[in-house]
């Protein structure tokens, strides 16, 4: 079955609840959002919250997000290299993304309103659980950055015809100044049978992939053109294959996807009409595994298993030599791969937890639902509880061992200094993990970890202790 594929232009939006136009306080014009928007000088810092001590509580600035619906992810996005913060604010008229510099909270640009597909009756209806608000996503294609806001609802080409289910993108350049900044370019996903069926969308290089059970998968670029990558484009190891709809990532090139997972488990992975995984294996690991098959004896098939992605880099588990399929974590090989080449950019001893990327609601207690990050120099990268320095090539798991609390890592800053969490949704403990030298401290019970890094700052997304989701940017110490 293929994806249906059409480039819509944008309808009339609805909102949580009801329609778009009926949003706005007091009336508005559509230039009031959320509180504390501030002006050129940026927003006062008024939340009070326990930072860990790189992080400056009394310097920094916030949003409020007060027309955001409880339970829905507040939509924001950071370009750690430009120091910048993009948010999304709702006004009568739209939403309007505005980005600010992360020291300063000086604003740099706000963008015309913009009207994402109509809300459908299920969103609506179930707001606690569906994803009911636009997201965005960084992507970084060729030479330039673009803040991809992006929504799931329905449209319909006019009242003759039923609505379906879509994925409507609008990418933004970082770069953009002034007010008023439109968006570079616009594309829309259909769902081929009306609905999609459990869809993931993922970022990269090549734009905004998204992808159903049982389907192709569509890829929006960042010119706005929309095009499917189902097993025609898609060829791994020297045969067509089906992209995988939990792991699969616009690259540089093509997409890049897992292989059809087999008697080991594992399937390879590869790029698009490019470089597969056989031809990456990184040391310690053979590039084809051996399993017996009851029916045909002695088989092959690729190692590796693409279970994350962040930037222009891949991070895949191995089997490593020796050991056999349905290794654990604790007997695993890691690897970060360059997505446009597969190079083998980094290794740790330990296999990787797999991330999600469902487009729904995220759940604050699963772990899997933490991306990999990279700091914002490009130095270091983290994946579930462990780091990787991609320079050197070296990575460590601070949280291997039988009696260790399991890690979850959200960031990472330019002084190896990662943070996290440790432990399981029962009970939580802040953590402090060192990439240099891969050990952990537990931070003070209180603290809170910043969910995203820039050069300068550290973003918090937090309640601190109010009803109302805040956005706050703590200043690093110098």
């Amino acid at each position: 079955m293929r994806m249906a594929v059409k480039a819509l232009s944008l309808t009339a939006a609805g909102v949580l609840l009801g329609s778009l136009s009926g949003c706005g306080s007091d009336g508005d014009s559509g230039t009031k959002g959320a509180s504390g928007s501030g002006g050129a000088a940026g927003a006062a810092l008024t939340s009070k919250i326990t930072a860990p001590a790189a992080f400056d509580t009394a310097k920094g600035w916030e949003i409020k997000a007060d027309w955001l619906p409880q339970g829905q992810p507040l939509p924001y996005a950071v370009s750690p290299g430009r120091d910048a913060v993009g948010y999304l604010d709702r006004t009568a008229q739209g939403y309007v993304l505005n980005v600010r510099d992360a020291s300063s909270g000086t604003a740099l640009s706000t963008s015309t309103p913009w009207k994402g597909p109509q809300l459908s009756e299920k969103q609506s209806r179930q707001p606690s659980s569906e994803l009911a608000v636009p997201q965005i996503a960084l992507v970084a294609s060729g030479q330039r950055e673009y803040f991809a806001v992006w929504a799931l609802g329905q449209a319909r080409k006019d009242e003759l015809h039923e609505s379906k289910e879509v994925v409507s993108v609008a990418f933004y350049p970082v770069d953009a100044s002034g007010k008023g900044v439109a968006p570079a370019a616009e594309g829309t996903a259909e769902a081929p049978d009306g609905d999609f069926d459990r869809p993931s969308v993922f970022a990269g290089p090549g734009g905004l992939l998204v992808t159903t059970y049982g389907h192709d998968s569509i890829l929006v670029a960042p010119d706005g053109k929309v095009t499917p990558r189902g097993s025609e484009e898609v060829t791994l190891n020297g045969e067509a294959a089906d992209p995988d709809y939990l792991e699969s990532f616009p690259g540089p090139s093509g997409l890049v996807t897992n292989g059809e997972d087999g008697g080991t488990g594992m399937g390879g992975f590869g790029a698009e009409r490019g470089w597969q995984s056989t031809k990456v294996a990184p040391a310690g690991a053979d590039p084809l595994l051996r399993y017996d098959s009851v029916v045909n004896g002695v088989r092959t098939e690729p190692n590796g298993r693409i279970v994350g992605a962040a930037g222009n880099h891949l991070i895949a588990n191995w089997t490593p030599k020796g050991a056999g399929a349905g290794t654990g974590a604790s007997d695993g090989l890691s690897a970060i791969h360059d997505m446009a080449t597969g190079a083998v950019q980094a290794t740790a001893a330990c296999a990787a937890a797999g991330t999600e990327y469902d487009a729904d609601v995220p759940n604050p207690k699963s772990l899997a639902e933490v991306q990999p990050a990279v700091s914002p120099d490009g130095h270091y990268l983290v994946k579930g509880g462990s780091v990787y320095d991609l320079r050197t090539g070296k990575g460590s798991c601070p949280d291997a061992g039988d009696d260790a609390k399991k890690i979850t890592l959200r960031t990472v800053g330019d002084d190896g200094t990662a943070y996290g969490l440790a432990g399981d949704s029962k009970a939580m403990t802040p953590v402090a993990v060192s990439a240099k030298t891969g050990s952990a401290e537990p931070l003070p019970e209180m603290t809170s970890v910043p969910d995203a890094l820039t050069k300068g700052a550290g973003v918090f997304v937090t309640y601190a202790g109010t009803d109302t989701m805040r956005l706050v940017v703590l200043d690093l110490r110098g």
